[in-house]
């Protein structure tokens, strides 16, 4: 979950981004991560995908609608915010409903990256990112409109299944468990349809690798925060910089 890549001056820390609400507990292992750093890598700025949310004229959630069932898409519907950045539904790219949707069947507070970034900007510590808005973007839009579908489907006929998986990844997670967050993603609906952990993980894993490999000699102790999903499994972050790790935690 914490890694010094051996022989530099990189950690890799699998974070994150939200807490149940009932468990807000970080580990000690945060902290004393962020406390060695110089400076932080995380993976993007939230705030800069806002306007990528929205489709153009040919790119709209509303095709997804003959693709699903009558009954989730009017489930699908009545979920979502009737005012606001992301109403209505029909007007957001077909991703942006995937990505959106979990979360408004979570009870959640934020996670580990927004309390690092106060604390960075508090203590003056510097931070950037490893990719843009436009980068995640252009990644998310090659998932399959099936996919998107056949995902949401699912959701609305387990609404309960986001908070369940999302509280047993943060018991797993406070545990340093990188192998239990692995089958808990395998066990998710989500992650087992062409595509979509493609995009989500493992495009961006070679992505952000080819950006690291340029880091590798920073004099700064720098360390890299990126969702614990992309430190476990198959092509993840550590494996496709294809250099040995050592476990810090």
């Amino acid at each position: 979950m914490y890694f010094q890549l051996t022989g530099t001056r990189i950690r890799l820390l699998g974070s994150m981004h939200l807490f149940p609400a009932t468990s807000r507990r970080t580990p000690p292992w945060i902290a004393e991560a962020f406390d060695w750093a110089d400076t932080l890598v995380l993976e993007s700025d939230p705030a800069t995908i806002l306007p990528f949310l929205k489709a153009d004229a040919h790119a709209d959630a509303a095709q997804l609608r003959p693709m699903m069932r009558d009954e989730a898409w009017t489930q699908l519907q009545a979920l979502w915010p009737t005012d606001g950045l992301l109403a209505p539904l029909e007007t957001l790219r077909p991703w942006a409903a995937l990505i959106v949707a979990p979360t408004l069947l979570q009870q959640v507070v934020e996670g580990v990256e927004p309390r690092m970034l106060r604390s960075a900007i508090g203590q003056a510590k510097p931070y950037r990112y490893l990719e843009s808005a436009q980068d995640v973007a252009a990644t998310l839009e090659s998932i399959p409109l099936e996919a998107i579908a056949a995902a949401l489907d699912m959701l609305m006929a387990d609404r309960s299944e986001p908070q369940r998986t999302l509280e047993r990844m943060h018991a797993a997670w406070l545990e340093g468990d990188l192998h239990a967050i692995q089958q808990i993603a395998v066990e998710s609906p989500m992650f087992n349809l062409p595509g979509i952990r493609q995009a989500i993980l493992d495009v961006r894993n070679r992505a952000w690798a080819a950006r690291l490999n340029e880091l590798l000699d920073v004099r700064e102790r720098t360390l890299v925060v990126v969702g614990a999903l992309h430190l476990c499994g198959p092509d993840n972050l550590a494996e496709c910089l294809a250099r040995p790790v050592q476990a810090v935690f």
